[in-house]
């Protein structure tokens, strides 16, 4: 048992809540952070920066922009299609759906839900969320545990759930403790920056697809459906402590008075207590609803989208990730780079373009240089791979105006899954 375990352990045992104990992180609980191939900075941004980066670019980074702007006319094209096909498999598992069925002998099936599942995961593959694994969910939901709302999981209401994340961060949050109860302190909790959950409830056909932004990893246990709210110490301390009095009230005067007069004072007393015992149960019922009531305010702050609008949403941060992707790297194959910083495999340039992104933006990135080079290849810029040989500027434009003009790669998402469009 680990130094954390054990001290958690011994808090445990003591009746002492986790939050007030050292364990302060949800990396302690043996979270893992997944890979992490988000670059946290728009598009727009990042090719300002590369644009303006004359020294390590040259005099000709300026008119990458307009690279820039030709693979993004075409990424477009592909997104679009794609999220049309989406949509259409989506349409029988929506539960938000608005327009009629129309042919109600197409009954969807199991081979049309894995279907959706594929196109759905390819897309958020595609822009650069990681699925958690059971252990991560399961480490999550340990440290959520000890945190702000408690909840227990019904699995007999869910059939599947699948949890996919992008971009991790810290984030400050104010809780009070018994030091500072009225203004708390700060405290640093770790963040997903964006977190997508598809659900499908039992004896459900509808599919849910929501998604969120800043939750802290601690809380993901609260964005589960098959979550339940249950009252915590303070909420039982309030509900029960109105009646103690009361109880002990009863008990003394049974505990002196004779057994006749006990007999009496019962009858005297049902209805009271009877009364006491409804309004044990209202005060349950009523902590549960005020739970529950703050579970949903702070979802609908956090809710980016749900369903038909996620599926969108995800779509479109396909093209933003595969256009800083591809224009990083078209940029670092520019010859003269090349020459001066002599990578001589794809590590190496995985490497330089990782350090670049440190050095000029202090971030820690796994940048996804296949992706890179797949993209480059598709859209037609590739020289020569082994030696990262691209066309030149004028060249690369000309190239990538005639690719959207023939919308050659329109259905490229649908021939990597093997589906007709």
């Amino acid at each position: 048992m680990s130094t954390t375990e054990q001290t958690y352990e011994r808090s445990r045992q003591a009746g002492i809540r986790t939050r007030l104990a050292r364990i302060r992180s949800v990396y302690d609980y043996g979270f893992s952070r997944p890979d992490d191939r988000f670059i946290p900075v728009a598009p727009s941004d990042l090719i300002d920066l590369v644009t303006s980066d004359t020294d390590l670019f040259g005099p000709t980074a300026a008119d990458l922009s307009r690279v820039a702007d030709g693979i993004l006319s075409i990424l477009e094209q592909e997104r679009s299609a794609f999220e049309r096909l989406t949509i259409e498999a989506y349409a029988p598992f929506n539960p938000d759906r608005e327009t009629l069925v129309l042919d109600e002998e197409r009954e969807s099936d199991e081979a049309d839900e894995a279907v959706l599942m594929s196109k759905l995961e390819h897309m958020l593959e595609k822009a650069n969320f990681e699925r958690l694994s059971p252990d991560q969910v399961q480490a999550a939901i340990e440290a959520g545990n000890t945190h702000g709302l408690r909840v227990n999981l019904d699995q007999s209401s869910v059939e599947s759930v699948s949890i996919w994340v992008r971009g991790r961060t810290e984030s400050i949050v104010r809780r009070r403790t018994l030091l500072n109860p009225r203004k708390g302190i700060e405290e640093n909790v770790a963040t997903f920056n964006r977190l997508v959950l598809i659900a499908k409830m039992s004896r459900e056909q509808h599919l849910h697809i929501k998604m969120f932004k800043d939750i802290p990893i601690r809380d993901v246990e609260a964005l589960l459906p098959h979550a339940r709210v249950k009252i915590n110490r303070k909420d039982a301390f309030f509900m029960v402590g109105g009646g103690a009095g009361a109880i002990w009230s009863v008990a003394t005067k049974l505990t002196i008075a004779s057994v006749a007069a006990v007999t009496n004072l019962l009858w005297v007393l049902a209805l009271p207590l009877a009364g006491f015992s409804w309004r044990l149960f209202s005060g349950y019922r009523r902590a549960l609803k005020e739970r529950d009531s703050h579970r949903a305010r702070h979802l609908y702050y956090q809710g980016l989208g749900s369903n038909r609008s996620a599926v969108h949403t995800v779509a479109t941060l396909i093209c933003e990730e595969e256009i800083k992707e591809a224009v990083l790297l078209y940029a670092f194959c520019a010859p003269h780079v090349v020459e001066r910083l002599r990578p001589q495999s794809l590590a190496d340039m995985d490497r330089l373009i990782q350090n670049y992104l440190k050095e000029r933006i202090g971030i820690d990135v796994d940048f996804d240089i296949h992706d890179a080079v797949e993209t480059l290849e598709r859209l037609g810029l590739w020289v020569d791979q082994d030696s990262f040989k691209v066309l030149d500027i004028e060249e690369g434009i000309a190239e990538l105006e005639q690719h959207r003009i023939e919308r050659r790669s329109v259905d490229y998402h649908a021939q990597l899954l093997g589906i007709e469009p």
